[in-house]
């Protein structure tokens, strides 16, 4: 078994809260820093086992007592004042802190991250990714929900109904991947497994699909069919 991460979170708000979810729902250890006690507390209690510590991520010395270097990942998550994620990425990279993510408020801010040393993909504009999934969910015909995206593919789930391909293998399913897709997980029954060409599918199986924007209709109409999706 994978051993337990060490995250450190900035920001007590909306965005921080729900990096803070889902990583203490994958079991990872995670403490919540806030300059704003108030605030800190009202939230912090909605988790079992995330620890909340007041604390202004401006003052260096701060951080370091607090040990953040020894983290496996940091995350600035107070992208609306740029001042203060600056000055913070700054203290933390005067640490030797190595994993930074940072969430950015526009491209301004962004360049700014970048000029100090962040590479591209740890740092986050959060509704510049959101308009891009809507733009590119936008293209699909059939409803489906999509997770991740880049310029020319997307990560998806699509779940098993089409009656052709129930208990059948992902071969004799015509589910190969190949340059256009890739089946990278099932979900079944709260499992998780990772298929190869003579796993058998099931109804109701969800497969995690990372596949070209261009065949994702296909897909869809291949291993879900014309089963209508409840509202």
């Amino acid at each position: 078994m994978a051993r337990k991460k060490s995250f450190a979170i900035f920001g007590a708000n909306y965005f921080g809260l729900s990096v803070a979810q889902t990583l203490d729902e994958k079991k990872q250890l995670i403490k919540i820093f806030d300059y704003d006690e108030e605030r800190l507390n009202l939230h912090i209690n909605q988790f079992e086992s995330v620890e909340g510590i007041v604390l202004d991520a401006t003052n260096k010395n701060a951080l370091e007592k607090n040990g953040i270097s020894q983290y496996d990942g940091v995350i600035v998550c107070f992208g609306g004042n740029m001042e203060s994620s600056i000055l913070t990425v700054l203290n933390l990279i005067d640490l030797g802190v190595e994993n930074i993510i940072v969430k950015a408020r526009d491209e301004r801010h962004k360049r700014i991250l970048l000029a100090l040393g962040l590479e591209e993909d740890k740092v986050i504009i959060p509704d510049v990714i959101t308009g891009k999934m809507v733009a590119t969910k936008s293209l699909f015909d059939i409803e489906s929900e999509v997770q991740s995206i880049d310029n020319e593919y997307v990560f998806t789930s699509i779940t098993v109904y089409e009656e052709d391909i129930i208990d059948k293998s992902i071969f004799d399913a015509g589910l190969i991947s190949n340059k256009d897709f890739n089946i990278i997980q099932i979900k079944r029954n709260g499992k998780t497994i990772l298929p190869d060409e003579y796993t058998i599918l099931k109804e109701g199986d969800i497969l995690g699909v990372y596949a070209k924007n261009n065949v994702v209709n296909d897909l869809v109409l291949k291993i879900r069919g014309e089963q209508e999706i409840e509202e």
